[in-house]
């Protein structure tokens, strides 16, 4: 009976240290992020963009923000409407990535599986994958002009540099 108690107690004397064990190693003064640093809000073929060469548009509060999806919506017809997470224009931006003009479908932007935005001195620079259908691909052949909107924390930059997966500049904010 008597070890049966000693067992018991030590059990749950323990539980407390097995449990914390399990936890992920934060050092002091560190806080796990709760939000990612970069986020794809939306993602188009169809951005109603005329011309063909790649642009990005940073996006600095809800009004250029609205503007931006309206300019996005005007070439759709019909269609759900583009919902947003409720955004905070002190501590994010947005950042609208349009491809430009391609001749048939199947183009498309997505945030390259990388460290996330990088920034040296007051330039960031960020990965985005540039996929295009493949040579022998049964596309419809119209017009599209894929954009990606993205949340990105603030941070000590004043511009960013859209990067392809080669690490060529395909277009930049300025």
């Amino acid at each position: 009976m008597m070890m049966a108690r000693f067992s018991v107690v030590m059990v749950f004397g323990l539980l407390p240290l097995l449990t914390t064990a399990c936890q992920p190693w934060v050092k002091k003064g560190e806080h796990q992020a709760s939000k990612p640093v970069v986020e794809t809000l939306y993602a188009s073929q169809h951005c109603g963009r005329g011309q063909t060469t790649p642009s990005a548009t940073w996006i600095d509060n809800a009004r250029q923000l609205e503007s931006s999806i309206k300019r996005i919506r005007s070439g759709m017809l019909g269609g759900k409407p583009i919902n947003l997470p409720a955004l905070d224009f002190q501590h994010e931006i947005v950042l609208l990535v349009e491809m430009g003009q391609r001749p048939t479908l199947g183009y498309r932007l997505e945030l390259a599986e990388t460290d996330g935005l990088r920034i040296a001195q007051d330039q960031a620079q960020l990965t985005l994958d540039w996929l295009h259908p493949p040579a022998d691909a049964l596309v419809a052949q119209t017009i599209s002009s894929p954009c990606l909107l993205i949340k990105l924390e603030r941070g000590g930059y004043t511009s960013i540099q859209i990067l392809d997966r080669q690490g060529a500049i395909k277009t930049s904010t300025h």
